[in-house]
């Protein structure tokens, strides 16, 4: 029984590592002899990197689309600007399809607080807190110049 329940769980791991894998090779549209070379480099066999390489040529369109669906939107918006000026201080201009409201929230430690629910499917939540980690990261990268 222990020996059974280690296969599966060597398999599950392979099916998670493989995922990962042909996912990033979507998201970053890797081309599949490229892939084949990755696969290489991490030990698979030729035959077996080849047939994943074909497999993954084949249905690349469907898991980009997959990954479009997963993404983060914010409906309405049809462009968005960055700014980051030497004061350390970031602008953001959106271009949106529609009027644009503003709203100015002011909050004092008197004030009472109010409640705000929204929900979000685990699907959106998951994507959208990935691109924030990324983003984080690609933030973190920045090395501030030197005025």
């Amino acid at each position: 029984m222990c020996h059974a329940l280690a296969a599966n769980i060597t398999v599950q791991a392979a099916v998670a590592v493989l995922r990962f894998i042909l996912t990033h090779a979507a998201k970053y549209d890797v081309e599949p002899t490229d892939l084949v070379k990755e696969l290489l480099q991490l030990g698979m066999h030729l035959a077996a990197a080849e047939a994943i390489a074909l497999s993954y040529e084949h249905l690349r369109p469907r898991i980009q689309d997959q990954l479009r669906a997963q993404r983060f939107r914010f409906p309405g918006i049809e462009k968005v600007k960055w700014n980051v000026e030497a004061d350390s201080r970031v602008s953001m201009h959106l271009m949106l399809d529609r009027p644009v409201m503003e709203c100015n929230v002011a909050t004092t430690p008197a004030a009472a607080s109010s409640e705000l629910n929204f929900d979000m499917s685990k699907a959106k939540f998951l994507a959208l807190y990935e691109e924030l980690r990324q983003a984080q990261s690609m933030l973190r990268s920045v090395q501030p110049s030197a005025c």
